[in-house]
């Protein structure tokens, strides 16, 4: 209802809503111990602009995020890549030492994460695919 007095439209009728929803059932389904807080922190992996061969700081990663302290994101790191002593990672990225400066560690979206993430994309913004078809189709 409070919605109708905004001049909204119900979230029933939200077609940004239901592709929401679509991409976290994908998410759910292959990834069902995934917590909300996993995914943000993928995204800003996947989302942090990698220069030819270079990954970002754990850091760096911690720097984005709204408040989470490093230990947090440093373990749902380690979930999202090879995992821990008693819980298999989701190879969703990869980690790396930096050989300068052991103390740091270095991070990076694996192709399975890099999959994931263009396949989220493309259900939030399906006018990617749509421009996309419009560019092949002007070829032709």
């Amino acid at each position: 209802m409070f919605f109708f007095f905004l001049g909204a439209r119900e979230p029933h009728e939200s077609q940004e809503l239901e592709r929401f929803s679509a991409a976290l059932d994908i998410v759910q389904t292959r990834y069902p111990n995934m917590t909300l807080g996993q995914l943000s922190t993928l995204l800003r992996v996947g989302m942090t602009p990698q220069n030819a061969g270079e990954n970002t700081s754990v850091s760096d990663i911690v720097a984005k995020t709204n408040g989470q302290k490093y230990p947090t994101v440093a373990r749902q790191l380690d979930l999202l890549g090879e995992g821990t002593g008693q819980v298999p990672g989701m190879g969703l990225i990869e980690k790396e030492t930096d050989p300068n400066d052991r103390r740091n560690r270095w991070v990076g979206i694996s192709e399975k994460g890099k999959t994931l993430i263009y396949e989220l994309d493309l259900i939030l913004a399906p006018q990617i695919l749509e421009k996309s078809d419009s560019n092949t189709q002007s070829y032709t």
